[in-house]
């Protein structure tokens, strides 16, 4: 929250901490959604399995953020 205030230009401060609170709620309800499939997938699957996706996927998100971290650096304008 502290770099929404520091990269925002000062005009978009509250519509950038809006943008930011509506982004956690729409996590929040994505999560309620995917934990809603727990049964169909373990019915199908096995729990291990429906963990396992909850393990690969933030690790690819996380791989991708390292290599789009010299872009994103770029993009700060050296404000740190």
């Amino acid at each position: 929250l502290s770099y929404v205030s520091k990269l925002v230009p000062p005009k978009k401060i509250g519509m950038m901490f809006g943008m930011w609170y509506l982004a956690i709620a729409a996590g929040n309800l994505l999560a309620a959604q995917v934990g809603s499939y727990i049964d169909v997938i373990v019915e199908k699957y096995s729990m291990s399995y429906f963990f396992l996706i909850f393990t690969i996927i933030p690790a690819v998100v996380g791989v991708i953020l390292l290599l789009l971290n010299p872009l994103l650096k770029k993009l700060m304008h050296g404000i740190r």
